[in-house]
């Protein structure tokens, strides 16, 4: 690392606040990458969009056949 020799006061202000917004940009980059991380392990996203697109053809069905689509996806979930 070099050493930086400075020749007044105002030049180690400028460079101390250079640093600290420096810092605090890169802890919110830090936060939002957290955060975006945190938001990404949700149900849907884990599980994929298959099961959604499955669910809503069947509340499309009625009677017997939204039965019997519900039992198929149970025993497909659950494998029994």
């Amino acid at each position: 690392m070099q050493v930086k020799s400075y020749s007044s006061y105002e030049e180690i202000n400028r460079e101390l606040q250079i640093l600290k917004v420096e810092k605090d940009l890169a802890y919110e980059k830090m936060n939002k990458s957290f955060h975006d991380t945190k938001d990404s392990f949700t149900a849907k996203n884990i599980l994929g969009t298959v099961p959604g697109i499955a669910l809503n053809i069947i509340g499309s069905l009625s009677g017997p056949l939204k039965n019997v689509g519900i039992a198929y996806l149970t025993k497909k979930i659950f494998r029994l």
